[in-house]
């Protein structure tokens, strides 16, 4: 028979759900989601703490997605009473970012409990080796330094890195690419930090200066108010998945000019699609891309001037093909999957 186990998580995020599917595979998964309401979190602590206590009558290892607010009861409990507890973390539970307000550890109340998950898991398992500590060089506004050890540097909680992983046999190029063609997906744009952080402002300042092209950005909520755009800029509405396939598909180039990101699905999944990414000089964005496209080196409207242009007279073609198969050799779903249930396999032993 199956053992049972616990996933907590803040919302149903798509690679939550590809997770579930991986652990679904040796255990039982029961999911508690814990929402993301802020004026609701007194009442699910109180729920959470009762569903807690019957749950883990059954299961003897709590999954626990992000680490914030929902993290810190399952994890005390688990030091309280000797459950495993297995920490996820992606990306802004790891930073902070107070430039534009962004990252767990830039909010006084969420740095707490952020701080206690951390240090109170049995395990954590970063989604790349720069969440726990790495030189942040990309622009010169905020901390040279980044990661968890950056802002716990008593932290002793071991930890795995088990980066993200995908199916190629789903995200694969279905069309003909179209010249001179640029996108990049980027949700969130009701947040007041989103139009900075995922660099869609650097995106508007260069689109003028190449009116032969044609930049996409994909995930705009209708009614959202933006900053005037040239007229090369197309906003489109977020798409499901079989859109996406079929958007990054037919787009020659992927943008991901984030000044912050743990390991980014859509850049993955966009090169499995053989689009070139161009990334920014952060996190996992350049071990990702390798030799297979263009890395901007800092937060600079000319460098990237220079980079479009040196992308625009590459071979596209021989350039999109390494970027697919080096997700296939690096970051495969079954890779994703064998690792971590070798580590929930290991710590139930414990």
């Amino acid at each position: 028979m199956k053992q049972k186990i616990l996933v907590v998580t803040p919302k149903l995020s798509t690679f939550l759900k590809r997770d579930i599917n991986i652990l679904e595979q040796e255990y039982v998964v029961r999911v508690f989601v814990f929402g993301t309401n802020k004026w609701m979190a007194p009442f699910r602590f109180i729920y959470q703490l009762f569903y807690l206590l019957y749950q883990m009558l059954f299961c003897k290892l709590i999954v626990i997605q992000f680490a914030g607010f929902h993290s810190f009861l399952p994890v005390l409990f688990g030091k309280w009473f000797g459950w495993q507890t297995l920490l996820i973390v992606a990306g802004t539970d790891c930073v902070s970012f107070p430039s534009i307000s962004y990252g767990n550890f830039n909010r006084k109340l969420l740095r707490k409990f952020t701080k206690w998950s951390e240090k109170l898991a049995k395990h954590i398992s970063p989604k790349h080796q720069s969440l726990i500590l790495s030189e942040y060089t990309y622009t010169s506004d905020d901390y040279r330094t980044q990661g968890i050890k950056k802002f716990i540097p008593e932290l002793k909680t071991p930890y795995t890195v088990i980066t993200n992983g995908y199916d190629s046999s789903i995200f694969d190029r279905i069309s003909e690419k179209k010249p001179r063609t640029f996108l990049t997906v980027a949700g969130g744009f009701g947040m007041r930090f989103t139009y900075v952080l995922k660099g869609i402002d650097l995106i508007v300042a260069v689109a003028s200066i190449f009116e032969d092209c044609i930049f996409e950005i994909a995930g705009v909520e209708p009614g959202t108010e933006l900053p005037p755009m040239p007229p090369n800029i197309r906003l489109i509405t977020p798409l499901n998945q079989s859109q996406l396939i079929e958007k990054f598909s037919s787009a020659t180039y992927y943008f991901q000019l984030s000044m912050a990101e743990g390991f980014p699905n859509a850049l993955c999944e966009a090169m499995l699609c053989e689009c070139v990414p161009i990334g920014s000089n952060v996190f996992s964005i350049p071990e990702i891309i390798g030799d297979s496209g263009f890395i901007l080196d800092h937060r600079n409207k000319d460098e990237l001037i220079e980079l479009i242009l040196k992308a625009l007279k590459s071979d596209t073609e021989v350039l999109g093909k390494k970027a697919r198969a080096r997700i296939i050799d690096n970051y495969s779903i079954e890779k994703r999957s064998k690792l971590l249930l070798e580590l929930t396999k290991n710590l139930l032993l414990k």
